[in-house]
């Protein structure tokens, strides 16, 4: 009887508390790609949140036909923690050729990068915001933000009410319009066409 007693006492102890596990929450936003008022593909941002880390799925897929046609695919896979970036990775096809994979991990004290090439140095301070966060957070007062792309911080401007605009090291431009915290619209000049990211409702 007391073996049956102490065995079930340690069976409550180990057994794990649902009240404490803390579910993963996740929400959807799902962009059309347009290019002069025509829809040339989508975009599907993934944001899940369970305790202090916050994890950004960004997939896009996008065909534009200018002298040829062009098939571009794109994946981020973005994680912060306790609202510090803690990795960003880029992949990035053209056709089904690889051009751009890139890599940002924080190593404790600075970001180790990389690229389709290898080791591409590395960025000795704390990031708060990515291009890929973008998405579900307005800026607000925050002065720059993390490229995926280019693998540097970039100033972000605030323009008007509720819209930013990012000048990118290559000369093109990207400006983000937001109601309620949420992106609803992205116009970016980009090297091949003029596109507009526009908000399914």
């Amino acid at each position: 009887m007391k073996t049956l007693l102490i065995f079930s006492m340690l069976n409550s102890f180990f057994q794990p508390d649902t009240n404490t596990i803390t579910p993963i929450t996740k929400e959807y936003l799902n962009y059309s790609i347009i290019k002069d008022d025509k829809t040339i593909g989508n975009i599907r941002v993934e944001r899940s949140s369970k305790d202090d880390v916050t994890q950004y799925l960004f997939e896009s897929r996008a065909k534009v036909k200018i002298l040829y046609s062009i098939e571009i695919y794109d994946k981020m896979d973005v994680t912060f923690k306790q609202n510090i970036l803690r990795q960003a990775k880029l992949y990035r096809t053209m056709n089904g050729k690889l051009k751009v994979n890139n890599a940002a991990i924080w190593n404790g004290n600075s970001y180790n990068l990389s690229d389709k090439d290898g080791d591409n140095g590395f960025l000795k301070q704390s990031i708060f915001c990515s291009t890929a966060s973008l998405y579900f957070n307005e800026p607000g007062n925050i002065k720059s933000v993390f490229s995926e792309k280019f693998q540097k911080m970039i100033p972000i401007q605030k323009i008007d009410s509720r819209k930013y605009r990012i000048s990118l090291p290559n000369g093109n431009t990207t400006t983000y319009t937001y109601s309620s915290g949420i992106c609803t619209l992205v116009e970016a000049s980009t090297d091949f066409a003029n596109l507009k990211f526009v908000l399914n409702k």
